[in-house]
C-alpha cells in the first residue's frame, strides 16, 4: 500500500527503531575495536599498517549505516540515504577486502568484509522499500537488518580481532 503522505514521527517503525539502533551501535562499537580487509594481493601489511587503514575506511562505515539511526523526513530521504549507504558500505568492504591483512586476523578480516558486503545487500532491501513507500514492506526490511546474520558475524570477527589486540579507534559518528 502506498501512503500518499509521510510523517515521519508517526511511523511506527520509528517504535521499534530503538532496538535497531541498539544493534547498529553494537556493530559500530564491534567494528571500532577491529578491522576488516584480507583476501588482497600485495605485500601483508603490518598490525601498525593495518590499523591506520581501517581507520580511514571506518569513516565509510560509518556513514553507511547513519541512515539507520537518524530519523528520515520522508521516505524518499530515506530510500536516497540509504543509496548512498549501501556505496559507502561496499567501498569500505572492497578497499579493505584489498589488502592483504597480518596473517592472525586473516580469517577475521575475510568474515568482516564478506559480513560488509552482504549488510549492504540487505540495506538494499530496506531501500527498496522506502522507495516503494510501503511502510509494512519497510518494518519487514527492518526487522531482518536487526537479525541480520552479516552483522553477527562481523561483531564475531570484530571481538575476535580485539582479544588479539588490534586497537582501531572509535568510529566517526
Amino acid at each position: 500500500m502506498i501512503q500518499s503522505r509521510f510523517n515521519a514521527s508517526s511511523l511506527s517503525l520509528c517504535k521499534v527503531r530503538h532496538r535497531g539502533v541498539a544493534t547498529l551501535a553494537a556493530l559500530v562499537f564491534s567494528l571500532a575495536v577491529a578491522g576488516c580487509g584480507g583476501g588482497g594481493g600485495g605485500d601483508r601489511v603490518t598490525k601498525s599498517e593495518y590499523e591506520q587503514h581501517f581507520r580511514a575506511d571506518s569513516r565509510k562505515i560509518s556513514e553507511g549505516i547513519q541512515p539507520l539511526v537518524t530519523t528520515p523526513k520522508s521516505l524518499k530521504e530515506l530510500a536516497a540515504k540509504l543509496k548512498v549507504g549501501e556505496t559507502q558500505l561496499q567501498q569500505a568492504a572492497n578497499d579493505l577486502g584489498n589488502i592483504k591483512a597480518p596473517k592472525d586476523i586473516e580469517k577475521d578480516n575475510d568474515t568482516v568484509v564478506k559480513g560488509l558486503n552482504k549488510f549492504a545487500d540487505e540495506l538494499e532491501s530496506f531501500r527498496k522499500a522506502a522507495e516503494k513507500q510501503d511502510v509494512s514492506l519497510l518494518q519487514k526490511s527492518f526487522a531482518e537488518l536487526q537479525g541480520s546474520h552479516a552483522l553477527v558475524n562481523v561483531r564475531d570477527a570484530t571481538n575476535d580481532m580485539k582479544k588479539k589486540g588490534y586497537k582501531l579507534g572509535a568510529l566517526a559518528q
